[in-house]
């Protein structure tokens, strides 16, 4: 098995970034200087599966929190793959996650396609798979994967892992009462786009997010360079722990927006923008 780039969630540059992102985020900063980040034509991430055989606390795709089966057909990524040629995007990375993403039933297809649309059509771009690198399942997936494609592991050993408060929304804190929330976070610039079982957003944590609220404001196809996703950073930044400053935490933090979130969920009441307004409407 090849030897995987190793990921670390918490790093004291992250929390120095994340500080400055948060000065920058303030509504009277952000006039003065305009928005720090912007939607990436270079990156995109695609969380193909919500299944995960780990579960950890405070995980930003709610595979804990809300356990899901769902996968992204492959005609999906098909399509994505047609719309990136199509309108000649070169993407410079192309990360497949999840969940786990090898848990996804047809793992394989969707690899192909994506060494297939490299060699003929994109020659430089580094095709990744994030992974835990947990259970037996998982290394027989990766053992058998071409080498075409490059491993990153966060390589977990347990459920309880050293990661930022996702479940506490910042609409929820005193501390974010000045932020303007259309800045987005480095998320938005260093991960890129998302394509979720939901469609594109400003980056796939934000899908994530929209499969708990039901927003729908997944985009159906792959978004032009002039829409600015503005209406998903206002919706959902809003709701996501990654965005500003706040401390690490190895407990598991929900702020009373998210309980609602997952208790609703979990009763399968309908939910929608005007359910959750004012502090929720995205508009």
């Amino acid at each position: 098995m090849k030897t995987p780039h190793r990921h670390r969630n918490i790093t004291a540059t992250r929390l120095l970034l994340d500080a400055y992102q948060f000065v920058r985020a303030q509504a009277c900063v952000a006039k003065r200087f305009g928005r720090q980040f912007h939607p990436s034509r270079e990156y995109i991430e695609i969380d193909i599966t919500y299944k995960c055989n780990l579960k950890c606390i405070n995980c930003n795709r709610s595979c804990t929190q809300a356990p899901s089966d769902l996968e992204m057909p492959v005609a999906d990524v098909a399509m994505f793959i047609s719309q990136s040629v199509a309108k000649g995007i070169a993407w410079k990375r192309i990360r497949m996650l999840g969940g786990e993403p090898t848990l996804h039933s047809r793992i394989f297809d969707i690899v192909d396609l994506l060494i297939n649309y490299r060699k003929r059509y994109n020659p430089s771009v580094n095709l990744v798979m994030g992974t835990n690198f947990f259970g037996d399942h998982v290394h027989r997936v990766l053992e058998k994967l071409p080498d075409a494609i490059t491993l990153k592991s966060t390589l977990k050993r347990s459920r309880v892992n050293l990661f930022k408060p996702f479940n506490v929304a910042p609409v929820d804190t005193r501390f974010n009462r000045f932020s303007d929330y259309t800045c987005g976070c480095r998320i938005i610039k260093t991960c890129g786009l998302g394509l979720t079982p939901s469609g594109y957003y400003m980056c796939a944590v934000a899908g994530g997010i929209d499969r708990i609220f039901g927003y729908h404001l997944g985009r159906k196809a792959l978004p032009d360079d002039a829409d600015t996703l503005s209406d998903q950073m206002s919706a959902f930044c809003r709701l996501c722990g990654h965005f500003g400053f706040q401390w690490p935490t190895r407990r598991a933090k929900r702020s009373e927006t998210w309980r609602l979130a997952y208790r609703r969920l979990k009763n399968s009441e309908p939910h929608s923008v005007k359910d959750a307004s004012p502090p929720y409407d995205p508009f």
